[in-house]
């Protein structure tokens, strides 16, 4: 956990240090190597909340967007369940970064749990995600061009197959693997996985990672990406028409000079 109690206070860790956790209560000892991120840790082998996973620098550096009253905020429910949540807005949407493997039921019990929430998966996790999740997005149909907007089956690559099934937005960064996409150079980019209920489809979105920050910071409005001289406008059905195909189109065009 990157924050503990101090003599009543929010404090990151620094060597020698003791505090208490804001979950148990229970007491947390400073870890300040030079292997890992600095964080605190409980004193026993017991960890208060069973949904915690070992903090990574991806972790930490997403938790970093936000203000620190929004980081690892404890969070209880009527029944008196605690969890902390990595971050909440003052809005009171839930942001969890998830970047282990999580089961479909633990999955469903934190959907229920926060209920207004999000998941930021991270996609560089495994190394064969963003190659094959490259190859379905040049296969996926185009239904919208501005934004862009793709078709995808909930099995077209394991990361999309994993996180079927979830009822609340589901955003990917992919970090430095992300998906070439030869119009969107300027900053870097999230993957939008909306799951239509009752169907095998998903739509899959770019929007952009400052959009994305600034969608919850202060309320502006995520941004997508317009496809450039897109020709036609597939329907949800049609298998034929996908990103590959508009890329072949323009590369046919451009060897005609």
């Amino acid at each position: 956990m990157k924050f503990a109690l101090v003599e009543g206070g929010r404090q990151e860790a620094t060597p020698a240090s003791r505090g208490e956790c804001p979950g148990c209560g229970a007491s947390v000892i400073a870890k300040c190597g030079t292997k890992k991120l600095w964080h605190w840790a409980h004193s026993s082998v017991r960890n208060c909340d069973r949904w915690w996973e070992p903090e990574t620098a991806w972790h930490r550096g997403w938790k970093n967007e936000f203000p620190a009253p929004w980081q690892e905020v404890r969070c209880i429910a009527p029944d008196g369940e605690i969890h902390i949540a990595d971050v909440k807005t003052e809005a009171g949407f839930v942001l969890e970064f998830q970047h282990s493997n999580i089961s479909p039921i633990e999955r469903a019990s934190r959907e229920s749990y926060y209920g207004s929430m999000v998941w930021l998966v991270d996609g560089g996790r495994l190394k064969n995600d963003p190659p094959k999740f490259q190859t379905t997005v040049q296969a996926a149909p185009v239904i919208d061009a501005a934004p862009l907007r793709l078709l995808m089956h909930d099995r077209a690559n394991p990361l999309v197959e994993r996180w079927a099934g979830s009822r609340r937005p589901v955003f990917v960064d992919f970090g430095e693997s992300q998906p070439e996409l030869p119009f969107i150079a300027d900053e870097q980019v999230l993957w939008r996985l909306q799951y239509l209920e009752k169907t095998n489809n998903v739509v899959a979105t770019p929007v952009s990672r400052s959009s994305f920050i600034g969608y919850f910071r202060n309320g502006g409005r995520l941004r997508g990406y317009r496809l450039p001289q897109l020709r036609a406008r597939p329907t949800m059905r049609s298998g034929r028409r996908g990103f590959e195909n508009y890329m072949q189109r323009k590369e046919a065009r451009r060897r005609r000079f």
